[in-house]
């Protein structure tokens, strides 16, 4: 039986890093002051991972934080092509950018290697 251990550091970029501290920042302040026991355990969740990411350029995630950051992240790409395909046109050009900026995060940082 082979154990695999995993390596959850990651070295972001530092427009990567811009643009997930944003969207934790958001989802932390979304998620702040709810009563539900499960957006508590999210909220403490997202503020670990958003100190790591503060503290240093290459920080070191839990399991559960590197993979709650990655659903989150490709859970607000699928959304991003649902408000694409009803958006207008000038909204269309700005989520467009934006939804290759998190492809683009989620191909180089979430995927196996």
């Amino acid at each position: 039986m082979k154990i695999s251990i995993r390596n959850y550091t990651l070295e972001f970029e530092k427009n990567d890093k811009k643009i997930i501290n944003q969207f934790l920042k958001k989802a932390v302040q979304q998620t702040d002051g709810s009563q539900d026991v499960n957006m508590v355990k999210q909220n403490r969740l997202f503020t670990s991972i958003l100190d790591k990411l503060n503290e240093s350029d290459s920080p070191k995630f839990t399991k559960d934080e590197y993979f709650s950051l990655k659903n989150l992240l490709s859970l607000q790409l699928t959304t991003m092509k649902k408000q694409i395909s009803t958006a207008g046109f000038i909204k269309k050009y700005l989520l467009s950018s934006l939804e290759k900026q998190y492809s683009k995060i989620l191909t180089k940082y979430f995927t196996e290697k």
